[in-house]
C-alpha cells in the first residue's frame, strides 16, 4: 500500500452526489456534516479504490493517485463480446517453443497490468516470480534437478513418474516438466499476510489473467501442473530453489514464443454442462 495520504478531496470539484459512499462496501466512506465524503475510520478501508473510480468529477485523490492520471472508461479500447468469445475458442496450450527469449519490456508491461488482477477482500498479497529467459530457465532446471536428486525421505524412493523424467531431463533427452519453455511465471500468495482470505484462488485468477495477456501479446503459454505435483512429492523443492515456505500457495505458467501455429479453434460448445436454476 502507498504511504501517501489515504483520502483527499477537492471540494471545488465535489458535487456531493454521494455515489462514492454508496459504493463503499465496508462503509469506510461516510458523508460528513457538510455533505462532503470522508473516511473517519481508515482501518475499515480496504483500498479497493471504488470511490476513486466512481467519482463523476474526479474530485477524489486516493493514496496520491489522481483522477487525471487514470485510464478513463469512456473511449477506452475494450474487446467486444465477440472478440472475447473468439479468444476463448481459439486459446491453446503451447508445448513447443522457439529457441528465443521474450522481450523483457513486453514481460514488464504484462506484469504491471497483472497487478490489477482481483484478490479476495483486495488483499493484494501476490508475488510474481518471473524466470524471464533461456539462461534463467536453464539455471532453474539445474536447481530443480538438484533438489529432486538430493531429496531423501527415510527409505522412501521417488516415484517412477518423477524419477525417470528427472533423469531424462538431466541427460538432455526430454523435458516433460517445462516443455522446453524459455520462460516461466510463478504466482504465489503470502497466506499469512493480513486480510488474505483466498490465497489459492487469488493465485489461479492471476495465472488465468497472465495467460490472457501473454497470448494477446503473441506469446504461447501452458499451465505447469507438474511443478505443483513435484512440490507435493518433494515439499522442500521450492524452498530450496526459490526460498518459498512449504505452505506457500502458488501456481506456475510456462511461456515463450510459440514454435507452432494453430489454424482454427476446436469445437467444445456442445460440451457445456448447463443446469438452469
Amino acid at each position: 500500500m502507498s504511504s501517501e495520504k489515504l483520502f483527499d478531496l477537492d471540494k471545488a470539484k465535489c458535487v456531493k452526489c454521494g455515489m462514492c459512499s454508496r459504493d463503499c462496501f465496508f462503509g469506510a466512506l461516510k458523508m460528513g456534516v457538510e455533505g462532503y465524503p470522508e473516511i473517519p475510520n481508515p482501518a475499515r478501508c480496504m483500498h479497493c479504490q471504488h470511490c476513486f473510480a466512481i467519482c463523476p468529477t474526479g474530485a477524489i485523490t486516493f493514496t496520491g493517485k489522481k483522477a487525471e492520471d487514470s485510464l478513463p472508461v469512456e473511449g477506452a479500447l475494450l474487446p467486444s463480446a465477440e472478440a472475447a468469445e473468439n479468444y476463448m475458442r481459439l486459446r491453446r496450450s503451447t508445448r513447443r517453443y522457439a529457441d528465443a527469449d521474450v522481450d523483457k519490456a513486453v514481460l514488464e508491461r504484462i506484469l504491471k497490468v497483472l497487478a490489477n488482477s482481483p484478490t479476495g477482500c483486495n488483499a493484494r498479497a501476490l508475488k510474481f516470480t518471473c524466470v524471464s529467459n533461456r539462461e534463467a530457465m536453464n539455471e532453474f532446471r539445474k536447481k530443480f534437478i538438484r533438489a529432486i536428486e538430493g531429496y531423501r525421505n527415510g527409505t522412501k524412493l521417488l516415484p517412477r513418474w518423477l524419477a525417470v523424467p528427472a533423469i531424462q531431463m538431466r541427460r538432455g533427452e526430454s523435458d516433460i516438466f517445462f516443455r522446453g519453455a524459455t520462460g516461466m511465471l510463478i504466482v504465489s500468495s503470502d497466506e499469512k499476510a493480513p486480510g488474505v482470505t483466498t490465497p489459492n484462488e487469488d493465485v489461479v485468477i492471476a495465472c488465468s489473467q497472465f495467460e490472457m495477456l501473454a497470448q494477446a501479446n503473441g506469446l504461447g503459454t501452458c499451465w505447469c501442473g507438474f511443478l505443483r505435483l513435484v512440490q507435493n512429492e518433494v515439499p522442500v523443492l521450492l524452498e530450496k530453489v526459490l526460498g518459498f515456505r512449504q505452505t506457500t500457495p502458488f501456481y506456475a505458467m510456462l511461456f515463450g514464443i510459440p514454435a507452432v501455429k494453430y489454424q482454427r479453434g476446436i469445437q467444445r460448445d456442445d460440451e457445456a454442462a448447463i443446469d438452469w436454476f
